[in-house]
């Protein structure tokens, strides 16, 4: 992802209210806003994030009607069209599909929507909890790894925000190319006819991950970092002769041990905040890939229809990197964990005195169970999840496949 320069920066400063948090502020204090700033944009753009202002501002109700306008032209609008031209062609299994898909995947989002405002507090705990002093860098190696951190979060969030604008952009001119014989969106309404005139959960774990980091080196290092903080104490007057270099060691692997607590808190508080729209979300996007299959199949001389060819591939490629994303981050999560157990292991404990070893053992029994966040408790978010899901969906569309032959 590509930071602009301090000269570029200062030339471009009046843009600062209107684009993403970290675009053009420094990165120095390392703020955790600069991980979920792109993530928050897209949901204050569109409307979607929590009403923080008071009932009797005007802007409350501005933010209010904008909010009910967005969700009046892209929920409630479209989907009465949706489920009317669902019950008009239901005998016929490829038109089911065809408007199905959309349908459905839809339908996961507004549930999603409606789950991220009903766990407003939860989702503000996480915000909050993200500037806890265990996450805060305390060596010039944490600073390297939180950036890298935050650079990836970005860049996820941003390129695949474009891909999806891309997959609407081909959808809007798709009708162009079919003579306005199709919409991007099959819908009818009771009243008219409309082909007649007129008619953003990885973030955190992604933080998560780099948390993970940043305690495995502390443990594969903890005797550098123990003479780092005795030389510190020495240099800001706090250094006490009686205490012995393994005081500091103890010091530096009980801050592990606590950083570890709080690593393992935050993951059960994302689970809690969104497991059960990532359950949904499962569930949904296996009948959803497969009815996107089923599209394809129905497309008559698809070589005459290569804008809306386009846009289901388009639409497909989006729905698989999005529980891509989720699974992929999931797995690095789980296997990041298993790694700390190995870190611990790597460090100089043979150097240290049996007390100081002792809570080596301690957190080595605790990494026994590696972290990991599920999906309602039903689905494990890694990469072997992906591949069943996969499995099922190819499933479910060859069962559809012989329905519709």
């Amino acid at each position: 992802m590509i930071i602009p320069n301090e000269n570029m920066k200062s030339k471009l400063a009046f843009l600062s209210p209107v684009v993403p948090y970290g675009v053009f502020e420094s990165w120095e204090d390392l703020n955790p806003r600069l991980y979920h700033a792109v993530h928050i944009y897209w949901l204050k753009f569109y409307g979607m994030w929590f009403n923080d202002f008071s009932p009797k501002s005007i802007k409350f109700w501005v933010q209010m009607m904008y909010t009910l306008i967005v969700l009046w032209l892209v929920c409630f609008f479209p989907g009465t069209g949706e489920v009317v031209y669902l019950l008009r062609r239901r005998e016929n299994i490829g038109d089911v599909a065809e408007g199905l898909y959309l349908f459905l995947s839809e339908m996961y989002t507004y549930f999603k929507v409606a789950v991220f405002w009903l766990n407003r507090n939860k989702v503000i705990e996480l915000l909050k909890y993200l500037h806890c002093e265990e996450f805060k860098p305390k060596e010039p190696e944490h600073r390297d790894m939180i950036i890298k951190s935050i650079k990836s979060a970005r860049f996820v969030m941003t390129y695949y925000s474009t891909m999806c604008v891309g997959a609407v952009s081909v959808g809007i001119i798709m009708p162009l190319t079919e003579n306005f014989d199709i919409l991007p969106t099959n819908v009818e309404y009771p009243f008219f006819n409309v082909y007649q005139t007129p008619a953003y959960e990885a973030v955190y774990i992604h933080h998560v991950i780099g948390q993970i980091e940043i305690l495995a080196f502390n443990l594969r290092n903890f005797e550098v970092l123990a003479d780092r903080q005795r030389k510190r104490d020495v240099a800001e007057n706090k250094y006490i002769e009686e205490y012995k270099p393994q005081y500091y060691v103890r010091s530096v692997l009980k801050d592990c041990i606590v950083h570890h607590n709080c690593i393992i808190r935050y993951v059960s508080m994302i689970e809690s905040a969104f497991s059960l729209a990532s359950a949904l979300q499962f569930m949904l996007s296996v009948m959803v890939l497969c009815l996107i299959g089923i599209q394809f199949l129905s497309i008559e001389n698809p070589s005459s229809h290569p804008m809306q060819i386009a846009w289901m591939g388009i639409y497909l490629t989006c729905m698989l990197i999005e529980v891509f994303i989720l699974c992929w981050f999931g797995d690095e999560l789980i296997w990041k964990s298993m790694d700390l157990a190995k870190a611990a292991f790597e460090g100089p404990w043979m150097n240290s005195d049996r007390k100081s070893n002792m809570f080596i053992i301690i957190f080595l029994e605790r990494c026994k169970r590696p972290m990991r966040l599920t999906a309602g408790k039903i689905f494990t978010l890694s990469l072997d999840t992906y591949t069943v899901l996969i499995n099922w969906s190819y499933k479910a569309f060859a069962v559809m496949r012989n329905m519709k032959k």
